[in-house]
């Protein structure tokens, strides 16, 4: 590993949905972390992205990848009675 307590990742994922974005990530106990998750606000809707840490090999070098998993809207229903 290293010193810093940061490194870069790439959320990898289908469409526009990650699309290769470069986030700084925190070392958990001084490993990857092994799952992300990312809250959106879009139009008034709040959505919650998850990736999952992917294969990682002694040469794996920053940005470390990370698979799109799933995408869970949070937002309540607006219903009227």
């Amino acid at each position: 590993m290293t010193d810093q307590s940061t490194y870069r990742a790439e959320l990898i994922g289908p469409g526009v949905i990650g699309n290769n974005e470069i986030v700084e990530l925190s070392y958990v106990d001084g490993a990857y972390q092994d799952l992300v998750e990312l809250t959106f606000e879009a139009a008034g809707a709040t959505s919650v992205r998850t990736w999952a840490l992917g294969e990682v090999g002694p040469d794996t070098v920053e940005p470390i990848p990370y698979n799109f998993l799933s995408e869970v809207d949070q937002t309540p229903p607006n219903v009227e009675n």
